[in-house]
């Protein structure tokens, strides 16, 4: 036997049917704002570049640091802004066989070439030559674990990155955004 339905049954039935039109613009309006804010970060390939080329410095830093104090040479850490690379070799004071050297350092005897779309800026060394912008320059690693005070410049058509070598802790630091660190004072 057929049973009918009241109109109040049919009514509570049609309502809990589907969604309402608020609910569906609140959940295309949180897709939205979650796309615009994951989006632009996922694209920016320049962003990672630059962070994975700030940490190579920063494992550079260590390694000739290291390096230098459990060789007893001093190392050069040579910087070509308009090449747009930067390379080991011992210092001149140092007297050491090459080929040896190229076997202990390994691709950075050679060099390291910038790539995409990540610069080097500009070189600082604050107590020598001031800043370098174009031509070379370099960073001395001595035998007793000090290095030159160095900053080093990052960047990409969209941002910045500072990287600078502390004194006091005997490491290389980095930071977004372009500023010059104050040494000594």
């Amino acid at each position: 036997m057929p049973t009918s339905t009241t109109a109040a049954e049919r009514c509570a039935l049609r309502n809990d049917a589907g969604f309402t039109l608020l609910e569906i613009a609140l959940v295309i309006l949180i897709i939205g704002v979650v796309i615009t804010l994951t989006v632009p970060r996922l694209r920016d390939r320049g962003r990672a570049e630059m962070l994975s080329r700030a940490h190579h410095f920063e494992l550079t830093f260590r390694l000739l640091r290291n390096e230098a104090v459990l060789n007893g040479y001093a190392y050069r850490l040579n910087y070509d802004l308009d090449q747009q690379r930067y390379w080991v070799t011992p210092d001149e004071q140092t007297s050491v066989d090459l080929v040896q050297f190229a076997a202990d350092i390994g691709k950075l005897a050679h060099g390291e070439q910038m790539n995409g779309d990540v610069l080097l800026t500009d070189v600082a060394l604050p107590t020598m030559v001031g800043k370098v912008a174009q031509g070379q320059a370099f960073t001395v690693f001595y035998p007793d674990g000090s290095v030159d005070p160095t900053v080093i410049h990052l960047a990409t058509p969209r941002e910045a990155y500072t990287l600078w070598f502390e004194p006091m802790h005997a490491r290389l630091t980095g930071r977004e955004g372009y500023f010059d660190p104050v040494y000594g004072g």
